[in-house]
């Protein structure tokens, strides 16, 4: 079938791929410079690989920015038997934000999946293992890449029993194909390995559960992150900071209300806001919002907190330091559950604290993980939210006792990209 498929896909498949990347970047601006930076790909790559020293390479492909913060793990156990290191990217955020630290570790962008530009990037890279960060499988890189006997590997396989796609027959047949192509595939849990190896039973694809290296990328941050002072002691001290992480309007409309009214009676409650897109457009909207609607809460932005003279409510227009802020938080709410789906709520989990969120829009497990361990509270509205923070802010013992349980979530998370790359080296 996987000949079939080849032909097939590289019939139909790959014009209308090319089709709609094409049509769809005149109105996504995304898309638009995805193909842009395509355009000098291998020569940019060929620049890149001609600084690499060591003989011994591996790809590792990302889809964008979550995946390769999975994938910086592998990465260092890489470097420590000193390979070469490729990071391909498929989209520009993941690009654009990767930032590479070691002289022996270069990225660049996917090329399209055609057979002639997939021959050309293995013939430039010509690496022993080709990584597959969680999804964002290609065919003809896979098939070319099997026909090398490149090692083809999939890491922290999650199998999505919401994909309608496999229960439809060419569907399920086609994605069957792709993923038998795999030579290994590493997966995260018993539900993973019992829905993988049914899904592959009849392919040649080696299934072991590792667990998922995204928490022990996780666990490195907070590592960096502890102890770095991103906010003068004078203002945090004596206060109970809650950090509102990666916030929309949807978020700041149910929790502001609640915490204009909270401040009544915890004078000492510092809220940090942190919204997703800091944009001066969108800080100017908080603060007029605020003004008008909030008589408890005064607020500043961070660019000026040299000027602090106890403000309650800290908007964060600043990039990059949002890890750095979770460090001092007594407890945190993450955005995005109420309009395109929850940001990283593992990243305030290894400071255990309580985490409340919205998972109104469904678009990870890792929520259901911090339910389960007891440290993760499902907010769906404000006066719900008022009840539950009252309660944390007032109660320290509750509020102790629920943060401890992060501790759970990250157990025998440590190691997990060491054993992988043991196991393909």
């Amino acid at each position: 079938m996987k000949k079939f498929w080849f032909v097939v896909y590289n019939i139909i498949g790959i014009p209308l791929l090319w089709t709609f990347f094409r049509t769809y970047s005149i109105f996504n601006s995304k898309v638009k410079e995805g193909l842009k930076n395509r355009r000098d790909l291998f020569s940019d790559l060929n620049k890149s690989l001609s600084r690499l020293s060591h003989k011994r390479t591996v790809v590792i492909h990302s889809s964008s920015l979550g995946e390769y913060q999975q994938a910086l793990p592998l990465v260092d156990e890489f470097i420590k038997k000193s390979y070469n290191v490729v990071l391909s990217f498929f989209s520009p955020s993941g690009f654009n934000n990767s930032k590479i630290s070691y002289e022996n570790v270069i990225k660049t962008y996917i090329p399209f999946d055609s057979v002639s530009g997939q021959k050309r990037f293995l013939d430039m890279t010509n690496p022993e293992i080709l990584i597959f960060m969680r999804y964002d499988l290609w065919y003809n890189l896979l098939y070319e890449s099997g026909k090398r006997k490149i090692k083809n590997v999939l890491a922290n396989a999650r199998f999505d029993e919401n994909d309608s796609t496999w229960r439809i027959p060419v569907i399920r047949s086609f994605k069957k194909s792709l993923y038998g192509m795999m030579d290994t595939a590493f997966v995260i849990d018993d539900t993973d390995e019992k829905n993988y190896r049914e899904i592959l039973k009849n392919e040649n694809v080696e299934i072991i559960k590792f667990g998922d290296s995204k928490f022990e990328r996780v666990v490195q941050s907070a590592r960096k992150d502890k102890g770095e002072e991103i906010i003068s002691a004078s203002v945090i001290k004596d206060k109970k900071i809650f950090v509102m992480g990666s916030s929309w309007k949807d978020d700041e409309d149910v929790i502001l209300p609640a915490v204009n009214k909270i401040l009544k009676y915890e004078k000492d409650l510092l809220t940090m806001l942190v919204p997703h897109e800091p944009k001066e457009t969108k800080i100017a909207a908080i603060e007029k919002n605020i003004h008008s609607e909030y008589e408890n809460i005064r607020p500043i932005r961070f660019s000026g907190i040299s000027r602090y003279n106890g403000e309650n409510l800290i908007i964060v227009d600043r990039i990059g330091i949002l890890s750095k802020l979770y460090s001092t938080a007594y407890l945190s709410y993450v955005g995005g559950g109420f309009k395109t789906g929850l940001h990283n709520i593992l990243e305030p989990a290894i400071f255990n604290m309580p985490i409340l969120f919205s998972n109104k829009v469904k678009n990870s497990d890792e929520d259901e993980i911090l339910i389960e361990k007891g440290c993760g509270i499902v907010i769906t509205d404000s006066k719900q939210f008022y009840r539950i923070i009252r309660n944390l802010l007032s109660d320290k013992k509750l509020r102790d006792e629920t943060g401890e349980k992060c501790r759970l979530v990250f157990e025998n998370s440590i190691g997990i990209a060491e054993k992988i790359v043991n196991k393909l080296t």
